[in-house]
């Protein structure tokens, strides 16, 4: 079992992946980060003294797990590099890259060097979502046919994998179709100017009905939440630190068509509730790592399903049509600017 973790990239998010690696009992044996000073030496720093400015300097400590908290144009190459110094175990902040094929390499790199990894889609490790996704064939509830999202201040690269992945695990089947229309970002990316992150609105179709709807942009600066909705029943989730409300139809109307939209709902409700919180999330992520379990983040292989819808509803934006899923050929390899 993993004792020690290194992180690459010593940001906000690289920042939070420590706090997260020492909660899961982890010794920090080095950071890797090019800058004169790193922005989470700003927030503590006592961190400045485990910094280092090559990959040979960090795996020359041999460190049980690497996490790379860096932007996702540098994933894939810093990903090949991990494995060829002999990295087993690796945490990849999302997206897990910036082109499907480059995130199936990865995939097809990992099993062939039989590496434990895993993306930070941390979403599967809160409690909430597995509740609400335990209520999916319920009979109370019926089966989850939808599943809608409103957020303000983010993009369909960055925020919206972690949306997509959600969505795929929620419905735990591959989607068939997207078709997307575009906003233009309102500022320069904070990750860097050299990144562009449309917002717009998504639709992405799964087998048997389903559906996932994502409304996104800058130019919205305040989150509308989370529903999903049942054949019987929905879940309105306001924000990640706020409990669900769950409305299902009452047992005298169950029975009732479902075209009788107005039959009435009563309110069970939500016991032992826990707030989102990202890096509780991601110390659940660590210690996954250290003993080989996968449930509470995403595989390489589902991160990049997750990828493959960012991609498609880009080209959908672009092309004004739908998409269909698996991608193939060009835009498979298709390289995005993704931070």
């Amino acid at each position: 079992m993993a004792k020690t973790f290194a992180v690459i990239g010593l940001g906000r998010m690289g920042y939070r992946t420590i706090l997260a690696g020492r909660a899961a009992g982890l010794e920090l044996s080095s950071i890797l980060d090019s800058a004169e000073t790193p922005w989470g030496v700003t927030q503590d720093a006592d961190l400045a003294g485990f910094v280092v400015k090559t990959l040979d300097e960090m795996t020359a400590k041999k460190p049980g797990i690497v996490a790379i908290s860096t932007t996702a144009d540098s994933h894939a190459p810093l990903f090949r590099d991990l494995a060829h110094a002999g990295v087993t175990s690796v945490l990849v902040e999302k997206p897990v890259a910036c082109s499907v094929a480059d995130g199936l390499a990865m995939t097809k790199r990992a099993e062939e060097g039989s590496m434990r990894v895993l993306v930070n889609h941390n979403h599967r490790a809160w409690s909430v979502l597995h509740k609400i996704r335990d209520f999916d064939g319920d009979p109370r509830f019926g089966q989850l046919k939808a599943f809608s999202i409103l957020q303000g201040a983010g993009g369909i690269g960055n925020l919206g994998t972690h949306y997509f992945d959600l969505a795929n695990w929620m419905f735990d089947t591959d989607p068939t179709h997207v078709v997307a229309f575009g906003t233009e970002p309102e500022a320069a990316n904070p990750r860097g100017a050299q990144f562009l992150d449309l917002g717009g609105t998504v639709m992405v179709s799964y087998p048997d009905q389903r559906r996932l709807i994502l409304e996104i942009g800058d130019d919205v600066g305040v989150i509308g939440g989370y529903e999903f909705r049942y054949e019987f029943g929905r879940v309105l989730m306001p924000f990640t630190d706020q409990p669900p409300r769950v409305f299902v139809r009452k047992p005298e109307t169950r029975d009732m068509p479902k075209h009788f939209y107005g039959a009435a709902l009563e309110e069970l409700p939500w016991e032992d509730f826990i707030s989102g919180d990202v890096v509780a999330h991601t110390t659940e992520v660590f210690k996954s790592l250290q003993i080989g379990d996968q449930s509470s983040a995403a595989t390489l292989y589902e991160a990049t399903k997750a990828l493959a819808l960012t991609a498609a509803a880009r080209l959908s934006i672009e092309r004004g049509a739908v998409i269909t899923l698996p991608l193939e050929g060009d835009d498979r390899t298709r390289i995005f600017s993704l931070a």
